[in-house]
């Protein structure tokens, strides 16, 4: 048996490290990161992996992979995931139920408990579905790279619809005199650009071109897995210009260290303290869209401003629009309805 001709090892021009392919020996095609910028390394690993599936679909060997061997690779093919806020915090919790099993052991019962320790948390239904949503990923990936053959059943709790919240002119006055120093800056781009808060909290000198006013996301980046381009209006760069000088690599830092989440509990106590309720940090993005739409942003350049992958996700903004709509607004009129009180004869 020769595995020679069979496996593919190759570097992506958007990504770094080496990637390995090949066909497994049951026919599936296996697509994986090798974890490693040294290609005879990666070369050994790609082999490794054959020589396993060989021996379990060919020999009936068996190989398990525990939860936490899984997690290891699924953030060598995802490294963008590796420095986000919210995975590190999902995973780390996932891993004191799930780190020593293994992923063929992840069934309905387990992933039943594991919902039900986040609700008796406290936890709202979205944020619940949130962790389901990343063991369901990580089992994805597992069964790509072939090491399971089924995934469990996942049930998600039904969320209730929430209205999408943004900050009024008077509130984002408010807030500003509540925030610390170090968020301002970051909370101004975000109102001005409408990018994710990882990728403002991420956001790096050699991904911004002040002569064209302009910065972009990278694909490994992007929640759409789409590069992004974002021209900056006049807010977005007075704040790009502030923040020169103050570190070498990232925009935004506190201490001379980068800002990994803006949205903690400084952020929750300016809040508090400029009596604004309900409101993210992810609702910075919503203000930026809602305003788009009123001032007559049409919905496809809004969606590539936004990053957005559907029209979809654009739509929940377009009720705010009622300029198309004004001049039927009269044809409902077909009583006087004027409010001056009738003449007693």
């Amino acid at each position: 048996m020769s595995s020679r001709k069979t496996i593919r090892v190759y570097e992506r021009k958007d990504r770094r490290g080496w990637y390995y392919s090949f066909t497994a020996p049951n026919g599936q095609r296996i697509r994986q990161a090798a974890g490693t910028e040294n290609e005879q390394q990666a070369r050994e690993l790609a082999a490794k992996h054959y020589y396993e599936l060989f021996a379990v679909q060919k020999l009936g060997y068996s190989r398990e992979y525990t939860w936490r061997e899984t997690v290891v690779e699924w953030l060598k093919e995802n490294p963008h995931k590796q420095k986000d806020y919210n995975t590190k915090l999902f995973l780390r919790w996932l891993d004191k139920y799930l780190g020593d099993l293994t992923i063929n052991q992840i069934d309905r019962v387990v992933l039943r408990t594991i919902r039900d320790a986040k609700l008796n948390e406290g936890r709202k239904p979205r944020t619940v579905n949130a962790y389901t949503q990343q063991i369901r990923m990580v089992l994805l990936a597992a069964k790509e790279w072939g090491w399971i053959t089924n995934l469990p059943k996942f049930k998600m709790l039904e969320e209730p619809k929430r209205r999408e919240r943004w900050l009024t002119a008077d509130e984002k006055n408010r807030l500003f005199k509540e925030l610390p120093e170090h968020l301002i800056p970051i909370a101004a781009f975000a109102l001005a650009t409408g990018l994710r808060k990882a990728n403002v909290a991420g956001l790096q000198w050699s991904q911004v071109d002040i002569p064209r006013r302009t910065a972009w996301i990278h694909v490994d980046q992007a929640k759409s897995s789409r590069a992004i381009g974002v021209p900056l209006n006049d807010e977005a760069m007075n704040v790009i210009l502030s923040q020169r000088g103050k570190h070498r690599t990232n925009v935004f830092t506190y201490k001379g260290n980068p800002i990994k989440n803006p949205a903690g509990t400084a952020w929750r106590k300016a809040l508090k303290r400029a009596r604004i309720t309900n409101f993210r940090f992810h609702d910075c993005r919503h203000t930026w869209a809602t305003n788009h739409v009123i001032q007559g942003t049409p919905t496809r350049p809004l969606q590539e401003l936004g990053g957005w992958s559907s029209e979809k996700m654009v739509q929940r903004y377009a009720h705010l629009n009622t300029e198309h709509l004004r001049r039927y607004a009269g044809n409902s009129s077909q009583f006087d309805t004027s409010l001056t009180p009738a003449q007693t004869q």
